[in-house]
């Protein structure tokens, strides 16, 4: 069966919050609550040091302003960028500044668990992948059979999960295959028509299923929109009601 969210994030409330001193905005833009995907966007404070953690689930997140920096393997990052985590894959600590705005997009509710945790540490999805990438790094490429269009690959092919940047003039139909596991389209620029819905940044459309959603549309100033794709990853974890994930949910 396919499933299919559409979300207007330019106009979402925003509310402040905080989480162990650290200071932050966000958009609760789906909450997972249904068994589907779980999306929020945060704008954090600037800060040296966001807690080390994990999610019961696989990771985008897509970071659309400001910078993170994280300490021990990954990298500097600056928008446009992506970092990918699969289910009980730890990252951090790490810092943002410059105007942090981000999305954390996942499959399904995952929750949150600190890496004080010591029964989080022996659930470490030790054979999880972690992957990050800036934009700026990769060249565009013309989309074959697509005249004025262009696309940005961030993650390998073959890796498994995908993440696909396509910018194409005004009234462009992108098609994309099935995504069995789940993809979230976002809009970066112009603005794009999903399921008859315009939207402007960082509107997106999350579909999963066997079958292929519509096209992306773009609009009449043409979009720059990201394909993020998850791959069987997906399908573990989450919030079972049961041992860490009761924790992971609070």
């Amino acid at each position: 069966m396919q499933r299919c969210y559409v979300v207007d994030a330019a106009n979402a409330p925003w509310k402040r919050s905080q989480s162990e001193g650290i200071a932050f905005a966000c958009q609760v833009l789906l909450s997972g609550e249904d068994g589907g995907p779980e999306a929020l966007r945060f704008r954090f404070d600037d800060c040296p040091s966001v807690y080390a953690h994990m999610h019961l689930t696989a990771q985008f997140q897509l970071l659309l302003s400001g910078c993170m920096d994280f300490p021990r393997g990954v990298k500097h990052l600056e928008a446009l960028a992506i970092h990918y985590t699969d289910h009980n894959v730890p990252y951090g600590p790490f810092a943002v500044s410059g105007g942090h705005d981000m999305l954390v997009l996942h499959p399904k509710a995952g929750g949150i668990i600190s890496m004080v945790n010591l029964d989080a540490r022996r659930k470490i999805n030790l054979q999880g992948r972690l992957f990050a990438a800036l934009a700026s790094d990769t060249d565009w490429q013309p989309l074959p059979a697509a005249e004025h269009s262009a696309f940005k690959r961030l993650m390998p092919s073959g890796f498994g999960p995908d993440a696909v940047v396509v910018k194409a003039p005004a009234h462009a139909a992108l098609g994309m295959p099935p995504a069995q596991f789940g993809r979230y389209e976002v809009v970066l620029a112009g603005s794009a028509i999903f399921d008859g819905r315009e939207l402007a940044p960082p509107g997106f459309r999350y579909s999963s299923g066997k079958d292929a959603a519509e096209p992306v549309v773009t609009g009449a100033q043409g979009a720059t929109v990201a394909f993020l794709t998850f791959d069987r990853d997906a399908a573990e974890g989450g919030l079972t009601g049961e041992g860490l994930a009761v924790e992971a949910a609070e």
